[in-house]
């Protein structure tokens, strides 16, 4: 692996002025506090008689705190010792600890779908496979109690919407400790720590202060989506920190199948694959400018690394699945009811990018869907084609597909925002750090119910517009830099 400092690298660690480790440990240290103050005060959200209204306040009160952690700690520091950047690297994940665990045991305020994975894992727990039966059947009415199933949404008619491997972290945690969403949400928090100490040591090997990992671990999205609320995103975000540690190592089937794990806590991981293809052109191959497209793929792609990890990806996937095959096409989940009640298909209404062009012109759902999908395709067939000299490229290639996704798709619940975080401890950039904060004020949804499962135009230009205007910003400042 290349160990020369990237264009990225160097903007981080030499574009800002120097800063003291020490002076840098103090301020975090107390930046820390000060949060963890907020995080104590507010932690009951269910006291605010403001509701959402009070939440988003505390939210941008947090997320405020948690810039001005991220620009002292993105500072460029004096040398320093390898005890100093230990004491950094503890400062930032004690305190990301002492956020989540302040909050895993109470009640949860912003979903109620910690509620279901309880309840996969308490039908699991009981012999059934959890594909084959949605929560009101009569047939798990033994099941049922006052303490988890009147709380799971879509009880009646959805059958779970979850893959494989989150289906095998639901039973574990209620082997763990059964019928306890407080257990689950212990669980959610651990991740989100083994996450940073991955990003960590990633960070490291990238020539990077570790202390970077803050901008990942001191997020308020992910500690109130996480920790508070219990969402299992917390679960695939930390197989793909797994996956940059392994390609940091050169370990192409780990790779493979940290992606596989994470793809099968929630599909969209997938997606990232090709950005961690190793594209290896060398000066023999450079009469391949001339040759077709297939041609360049095959040579880029089909070579020995990335074929095992192709190999350890699928093998992976299907070994997941084995276990829950015997409900047959059943094992899938409720994938088309998910895509019907979330808009994916029909009207398009989700697609906020769709509802803009649709003021000006009108244009049928599978129009847009065609040009999207040949948007993403293009998009990764350019960046499998490049070759990833470090873990920087890997980090470039998969904050470029998961920025593409988030306008194309456009979703409209803030927790699905959290997992660029861990891209951007590599390369922090204002436009996506912007979309994640500003992804809370999605909630404002809660006042408009008939949007659903769409997004208001002044919304959407509230989240969307400025996170468009800082990526050309930040786009003209690297072309002229």
């Amino acid at each position: 692996m290349a160990q020369t400092l990237t264009s990225s690298q160097q903007q981080i660690t030499t574009s800002r002025r120097t800063f003291s480790p020490i002076v840098l440990a103090i301020t975090l240290t107390l930046i820390g506090a000060g949060s963890f103050s907020l995080y104590h005060w507010a932690r009951d959200l269910h006291r605010f008689i403001q509701g959402i209204s009070g939440y988003t306040a505390l939210f941008i009160g947090q997320l405020a705190i948690y810039l001005l952690a991220c620009f002292f700690a993105t500072r460029k520091l004096t040398p320093t010792t390898r005890n100093l950047n230990l004491l950094l690297a503890s400062i930032v994940l004690i305190f990301a600890a002492m956020f989540r665990f302040d909050l895993v045991a109470q009640k949860p305020y912003l979903s109620t779908d910690v509620y279901r994975y309880v309840w996969d894992g308490r039908v699991q727990a009981a012999g059934i496979n959890p594909y084959l039966y949605a929560p009101s059947a009569p047939e798990l009415a033994a099941l049922r109690d006052d303490k988890i199933y009147p709380f799971i949404n879509r009880s009646d008619f959805v059958r779970t919407p979850y893959p494989p491997v989150a289906q095998m972290i639901f039973f574990a945690a209620y082997k763990i400790e059964a019928s306890n969403v407080t257990g689950f949400k212990t669980l959610m928090a651990i991740f989100d720590l083994l996450a940073i100490l991955a990003l960590m040591l990633t960070l490291m090997r990238a020539k990077l202060s570790p202390v970077l990992a803050i901008i990942f671990a001191w997020h308020p999205l992910l500690i109130y989506e996480g920790a508070h609320t219990g969402h299992i995103d917390s679960g695939f975000i930390v197989f793909l920190a797994l996956a940059m540690l392994a390609w940091s190592y050169q370990k192409p089937a780990l790779t493979g199948i940290a992606i596989a794990l994470a793809t099968m806590v929630k599909f969209y991981p997938a997606l990232l694959l090709p950005a961690f293809f190793y594209a290896q052109f060398s000066s023999s191959t450079i009469p391949l400018a001339k040759a077709s497209l297939i041609k360049k793929l095959n040579v880029a792609l089909l070579n020995k690394a990335n074929l095992k990890m192709l190999t350890a990806f699928v093998v992976t996937v299907i070994l997941v699945y084995l276990p829950y095959l015997n409900v047959g096409v059943k094992a899938f989940g409720s994938l088309s009811n998910e895509a019907s009640e979330e808009g994916f298909i029909g009207n398009g209404s989700r697609y906020f990018l769709l509802v803009l062009v649709r003021k000006i012109m009108p244009l049928p759902t599978a129009i847009f869907l065609i040009i999207a999908a040949a948007l993403l395709i293009w998009l990764v067939i350019k960046i499998a084609l490049t070759n990833k000299r470090d873990v920087m490229d890997v980090v470039r290639a998969a904050v470029s597909l998961i920025g593409l996704y988030f306008f194309l798709v456009t979703p409209r619940y803030a927790w699905y925002y959290a997992w660029i975080l861990p891209f951007l401890c590599f390369a922090p950039r204002v436009s996506w750090l912007y979309l994640t904060g500003a992804s809370v004020l999605l909630y404002c949804l809660w006042f408009t119910p008939l949007f659903y499962p769409g997004v208001p135009i002044w919304l959407g230009l509230a989240v969307y517009a400025p996170t468009f205007g800082f990526w050309l910003w930040e786009k003209w400042q690297a072309k002229n830099a």
